[in-house]
């Protein structure tokens, strides 16, 4: 059965594997310095908020780097068809995380005032959900190279349920928003925080979703 996932035969197709996985580990690592951020915001640690915000610009700006060299390196390549389609769009869907995480990162630098504590504490909740779909995505990953089909849909149903859990706390933080002493300013940059924050999980189930897929088809083959 081959797919992007079993790639050890050739020294090329070794090479894009291995740096297909640097690629997650990089847009990984944006979402955990956005939630290290978020902490720090919510701390009133703006310093470290900053230098956290910088360092998921990074991270990136370096996934970014990485998926344009992927892309050339698989157009490039001697892949099959299928396995070059496979291989750009789980990419793709996978940058889309960082890039989201990125916007996040913005919105958050542009709070100006006080932080309502209930608001705070939510946000970290919040986060933290965003986080877990990610690592959820990885164990996904980790489970097509060795775990039976039954594992990887269980797997991709975390996902989708961390999504699910995601859309209440998006709605439970809207309302603490709303019934806030906000200024209109903070209200708006706050809406836009917590969308951007719950694209990354909307992200997360998206890739999911196509891993699933994969799944399948590869137990068919």
């Amino acid at each position: 059965m081959r797919n992007i996932f079993e790639w050890i035969g050739m020294k090329k197709e070794k090479e894009l594997l291995e740096h297909s996985e640097e690629h997650f580990n990089k847009v990984l690592q944006t979402v955990k310095e956005l939630e290290k951020a978020v902490r720090s915001f919510t701390g009133n640690d703006i310093v470290s908020m900053k230098n956290f915000i910088h360092n998921v610009a990074q991270y990136e700006h370096e996934a970014d780097i990485i998926r344009r060299q992927l892309l050339m390196d698989s157009v490039k390549g001697e892949i099959l068809p299928q396995d070059k389609t496979d291989l750009m769009n789980f990419v793709i869907r996978v940058d889309a995380i960082a890039d989201w995480s990125h916007t996040a990162g913005r919105f958050l630098a542009l709070w100006d005032g006080d932080i309502p504590q209930e608001f705070g504490k939510e946000l970290n909740i919040f986060m933290e959900t965003s986080v877990n779909s990610v690592e959820k995505i990885k164990n996904v990953v980790e489970a097509l190279e060795k775990e039976n089909e039954q594992k990887i849909l269980e797997l991709c149903v975390h996902v989708e349920s961390l999504e699910e859990l995601a859309d209440d706390q998006h709605r439970d933080i809207l309302k603490i928003i709303l019934k806030s002493n906000l200024s209109i300013s903070q209200v708006i940059v706050a809406h836009d925080l917590i969308e951007a924050i719950e694209n990354i999980t909307d992200a997360a189930e998206i890739v999911a979703d196509s891993l699933r897929i994969l799944a399948v088809e590869i137990s068919g083959r």
